[in-house]
């Protein structure tokens, strides 16, 4: 697990991430492919021993407070969980967003799942908001 890298995918890529991004194998048709070929969301894959095992987006999105990057579609192989990988990926997604002029990471999880807030809450996360009855908006400063 120590030695790994994190790559950017292209949409002929989602096939190669389907051991933890359930999209049964129509990776052309999904919503991720759709938000990548017309440029809204970048998708990136973490790769430990030449296997795709956790993945995430991001994206460039503005509101009243300014521009802030957007992370989505954070996923880890079940069987490689709470081994840092989560965290490493953060890192990535928030050093790649400071590098693009970004100052601000924001995300979206379900209320019942405390352990993404655990790990996004030892990860400099805030709560921010509630987004829907079931989705809060988590935020950090970058």
């Amino acid at each position: 697990m120590n030695t790994y890298e994190i790559i950017e995918l292209t949409v002929n890529d989602l096939r190669k991430c389907e051991s933890f991004w359930d999209n049964d194998g129509s990776d052309d048709d999904s919503r991720l492919a759709g938000l990548m070929k017309c440029g809204e969301r970048k998708a990136f894959a973490y790769m430990t021993g030449g296997d795709y095992v956790g993945g995430f987006a991001v994206s460039i999105r503005n509101n009243e407070s300014g521009k802030y990057g957007h992370f989505s579609y954070f996923s880890v192989r079940s069987d490689l969980r709470n081994n840092g990988i989560g965290s490493r990926i953060l890192d990535f997604a928030a050093e790649y967003l400071r590098k693009n002029g970004i100052k601000a990471m924001r995300l979206n999880v379900y209320k019942d799942n405390p352990s993404a807030i655990r790990l996004y809450e030892r990860n400099g996360f805030k709560y921010a908001e509630d987004i829907t009855p079931e989705k809060i908006a988590m935020i950090k400063a970058l």
